[in-house]
C-alpha cells in the first residue's frame, strides 16, 4: 500500500478516536489525500486530523482554504439534514409506527462530532403494515415518494431517506428469519430504535461485505466498524457475528475487516476468534475508488450493483443472471423464464432515466467493463467470496 494511503488511514484513524495524528515521515502529496477524502466522502474526518498537525506539515493556505469550504459544506449539509430527520422522526412516531434506525443515522453519535459521519440517506427499516401510513407522513410533509425493491425511497431537497420493509438487501439468505431477529432485537439510542450491538455490527459487517464484493466499499466503512466495536465490544457477541457472516457469505470478508481494524485503527480484538490475515491489501482494495466503488457515471455502479456473480464482460452486464437481478424485478423470483424481459427492462430503464445518447452508453459500457474486470481481480487475489 502506498505511503499517502496508509497515512489517510491515520488521518481518519485520529479524528474518530480524536486524537492527534502522527507526524507524516515522508513527503505528503496532499493534492492526492485532499481528492481521496472527497472520493471516499471524509473530508471532513480527514480535515480534523489535519489542523491537529504542526503548521509545518500542513498543506498550503490555498488548499487549507478549499478543503475547508468542503468541509463547512458538509458540516452544513449534514446538520440540516439530520434537523429535517428529527422533524421526520417525531412524526412517524407520533403515528406509534416502529421504525429501526440503521447505519448513519445511528452511528454519528459516536463519532466526536456527530457532522463528522457523513450520509447520503437515512436508512430505517418499518414492518410491511406500517408502509402506507410511512408513505402519507413523507408525501403530506413535501417529499416525492417511488417504491423501491424493499420498500420506498423518499426525496425532498438534499434529503433522501431509504425505508426497508424488508432486510433481504444485505441479509439474502434465510431474509424472514433476520426479519424477525431484527424486529426482536432492540434498543433506544438516543430517542432512535436502534439494533442491539450484536445485530448492529451484523448488519454492518454484511452490508461492507456486500458492498466489497459488488461496486466496492470504502475506508469510511471502516472507520464506522473501528469505532463501533471500541465502543460496544463487551456487549457483542462475535460467535453470533461470525456464524451471521458465514451465512450470508461474508465471513471471509469478516476476517480481513476484524484484522484490517486491529493491524490500522489499533482496535483490541484479543478474544476474539479470528484467524489472523495480513489485510494491508484489503484496505488497499477498499482505498482504490470511492466510498461505494466507481461512481462517475450511470452505467459502472448500476452494472456492479447487487451482484453475486463475477461480471467477466459485455455479456455479463448487458444479460446478468437471474440471480443478480431478482432484487429488483421481483417478478423473476416467481417467474424466472422472464429473464429476457428483465433484460430489455433494465436496457430501457437506464436510457430514459438519465436520458443517455447511446454514444456516452457505449462508452459507459467500456469503463463498466473494464471496471469490473480490475474489481474481480482483486476479489479474486484476495479470496474474499467464500467457498
Amino acid at each position: 500500500m502506498k505511503y499517502q494511503d496508509r497515512y489517510i488511514v491515520e488521518l481518519a484513524k485520529a479524528a474518530i478516536f480524536d486524537f492527534e495524528p502522527s507526524k507524516p515521515t515522508k513527503e505528503i502529496d496532499w493534492n492526492y489525500i485532499y481528492k481521496k477524502s472527497v472520493e471516499q466522502n471524509i473530508t471532513g474526518l480527514l480535515l480534523c486530523s489535519v489542523k491537529k498537525l504542526d503548521i509545518a506539515f500542513q498543506p498550503s493556505k490555498e488548499l487549507m482554504n478549499i478543503w475547508n469550504k468542503a468541509m463547512l459544506t458538509t458540516f452544513s449539509l449534514n446538520a440540516q439534514r439530520y434537523i429535517e430527520f428529527t422533524k421526520m422522526n417525531k412524526l412517524i412516531s407520533y403515528e406509534n409506527i416502529t421504525f429501526i434506525g440503521l447505519k448513519g443515522c445511528i452511528l454519528r453519535s459516536i463519532y466526536p462530532v456527530p457532522e463528522l459521519r457523513t450520509m447520503g440517506d437515512f436508512d430505517i427499516l418499518v414492518y410491511p403494515s406500517d408502509i402506507d401510513k410511512i408513505k402519507k407522513i413523507f408525501i403530506s410533509n413535501g417529499y416525492s415518494v417511488q417504491n423501491d425493491a424493499f420498500g420506498i425511497v423518499c426525496g425532498k431537497g438534499n434529503c433522501y431517506w431509504e425505508i426497508f420493509t424488508t432486510i433481504e438487501e444485505e441479509m439474502r439468505a434465510e431474509p424472514e428469519k433476520w426479519n424477525k431477529l431484527f424486529f426482536e432485537n432492540t434498543v433506544s439510542e438516543n430517542n432512535i430504535l436502534s439494533l442491539k450491538p450484536t445485530y448492529f455490527l451484523i448488519h454492518l459487517i454484511v452490508h461492507t461485505g456486500k458492498h466489497c464484493l459488488r461496486e466496492g466499499s470504502g475506508i469510511r466503512n471502516l472507520c464506522d466498524i473501528a469505532l463501533y466495536i471500541s465502543k460496544y465490544k463487551n456487549n457483542i457477541d462475535f460467535k453470533i457475528v461470525s456464524d451471521a457472516c458465514k451465512e450470508q457469505k461474508v465471513r471471509n470478508i469478516y476476517v480481513y475487516i476484524m484484522n484490517a481494524i486491529k493491524q490500522f485503527f489499533d482496535v483490541d480484538i484479543l478474544g476474539i476468534n479470528v484467524p489472523e490475515k495480513d489485510s494491508e491489501q484489503f484496505v488497499e482494495y477498499m482505498m482504490l475508488n470511492g466510498i461505494f466503488g466507481k461512481q462517475d457515471n450511470t452505467i459502472v455502479p448500476q452494472a456492479a450493483k447487487h451482484e453475486d456473480d463475477s461480471i467477466g464482460g459485455l455479456r455479463k452486464i448487458l444479460f446478468p443472471t437471474v440471480k443478480m437481478l431478482d432484487y429488483r424485478y421481483k417478478y423473476l423470483k416467481k417467474y424466472p423464464f422472464l429473464l429476457p424481459v428483465a433484460w430489455i427492462h433494465r436496457i430501457f430503464s437506464a436510457v430514459f432515466r438519465w436520458k443517455y445518447s447511446f454514444g456516452q452508453m457505449a462508452k459507459d459500457l467500456k469503463e463498466a467493463v473494464e471496471f469490473s474486470e480490475e474489481r474481480e481481480k482483486w476479489i479474486n487475489k484476495l479470496e474474499l467470496k467464500d467457498k
